[in-house]
């Protein structure tokens, strides 16, 4: 078995580098990636150094190896192919109609969170930002959603690097206040944004999961506060969780 498996051609060899890599970030050293994929580590090394040359992978500073830049370009570009195309903007327009408001969909890519699709209300005031553009992470619900997830140590680092000054009246800026606020976002299992966007605007996101519990995407809404309030998006929280779980099928979650 160990010697057809080393006998496959380099291309599939490479792709299941790729997927090990994707599947199961946390153990892909290239010892790890060596025993488990049973490939020479002259080999392996050779492969991981072709790859992260490529930016189809990325090395970390602890050793492991990551999605890279062409790679998550890739996966971004072909999401809006998927077989369930038809029933996930079925799905945001219902929603939107419910709520009477814009609802939009993001995904993360590396440390940003990309604008993926969304469906437009009538209201007049709308965000006017084009699909593949990033998200604020430090002020805007689906940004401050996708920090709560990560390490928060990792959070708090990037926060600290891009929140320099506030856009609205209620961003925060202050780095022990941020912490508080992502800790309070991991126990209600959603996030809100109190005007720290733009001002008189709120807005409100929820996860969605992928099978292995990382992060495939947010599902968000926002409004002007003449009207919506805070509470009257908390209230729309259990028809948001519940369009969020219809949707992790169509993500491939």
């Amino acid at each position: 078995m160990t010697e057809k498996k080393n006998t496959r051609n380099s291309p599939r060899r490479i792709l299941e580098i790729i997927e090990s890599i994707c599947l199961n970030p946390e153990a892909a050293t290239a010892a790890r990636l060596s025993k488990s994929l049973e490939i020479p580590a002259p080999t392996i090394y050779r492969w991981l150094d072709a790859l992260s040359e490529e930016r189809f992978i990325a090395p970390t500073a602890s050793g492991h190896y990551v999605p890279g830049e062409r790679f998550r370009g890739l996966v971004l570009n072909s999401l809006q192919y998927e077989p369930k195309v038809t029933e996930r903007r079925s799905l945001l327009r219902s929603l939107s109609e419910q709520l009477k408001e814009t609802v939009s969909l993001s995904i993360p890519q590396g440390t940003k969170l990309i604008y993926f699709d969304r469906l437009e209300s009538h209201w007049p005031f709308q965000v006017n930002l084009k699909v593949g553009a990033p998200l604020p992470l430090h002020c805007c619900a689906s940004g401050k959603l996708y920090l709560s997830t990560l390490e928060p140590d990792a959070a708090l680092g990037i926060f600290k690097r891009i929140a320099n000054k506030a856009s609205a009246r209620n961003t925060i800026t202050e780095k022990s206040a941020f912490a508080a606020e992502l800790e309070k976002i991991r126990n209600a299992g959603y996030a809100i944004d109190r005007e720290e966007w733009f001002d008189d605007m709120v807005g409100a996101a929820v996860p969605i999961y992928g099978e292995t519990g990382a992060l495939i995407a947010c599902l968000s809404t926002h409004s002007l506060t003449t009207r919506k309030s805070v509470q009257d998006l908390e209230e729309d929280m259990p028809l948001m969780v519940d369009v969020a779980q219809k949707l992790k099928a169509c993500l491939g979650g």
